[in-house]
């Protein structure tokens, strides 16, 4: 996380998002100075969240999650609102946990915002490869929960749309 960006909540205007009573935001994210301000950031935005270290970490509880909503005969919805994941991780990245969740058919639904310290044209593009729904790059929290908020309107209309796309200026 470069310290020259705003990664206080402070500021942070709460917005109510459509969210599903019990549905959480999965998170993965392996910085722990990253995470904390992603959870101040969704604490302020009153969104339910579960933070997972690395991506193979948040692929497993999705797809226990997955397996919950199928036994009880409920939408992936109900049981997670959105999947908000770094890039760069240990195990699994970001990149690949978007692909899988957008490539399995009961949870390609799921709005996925990728964020991320890096910036850049090649970046950009290759989420859009992988069909995420929202990017932020070099991101403060304000800019983050315009894309989450975005995303989450289109996956309450089930509207697909061009990707959200944030990048703050060095």
């Amino acid at each position: 996380m470069p310290s020259n960006h705003d990664l206080r909540a402070t500021n942070l205007k709460t917005s109510k998002f459509n969210i599903t009573p019990g549905a959480v935001a999965i998170v993965a994210e392996d910085s722990k100075v990253a995470r904390a301000m992603l959870e101040k950031g969704l604490n302020a935005m009153e969104i339910p969240h579960q933070m997972h270290v690395t991506g193979q970490d948040a692929w497993e509880k999705i797809q226990q999650l997955a397996k919950e909503a199928e036994a009880e005969g409920k939408p992936i919805s109900e049981k997670i609102a959105l999947v908000l994941t770094d890039l760069e991780m240990p195990e699994m990245d970001g990149f690949t946990l978007t692909r899988k969740i957008k490539t399995d058919e009961r949870l390609k639904k799921i709005p996925v915002v990728i964020h991320s310290s890096l910036s850049g044209s090649a970046n950009e593009d290759h989420v859009r490869k992988v069909k995420a729904d929202g990017y932020v790059a070099k991101f403060e929290v304000n800019e983050l929960s315009s894309v989450i908020q975005e995303v989450m309107e289109r996956a309450a209309q089930n509207v697909s749309g061009p990707l959200v796309s944030r990048q703050l200026l060095s």
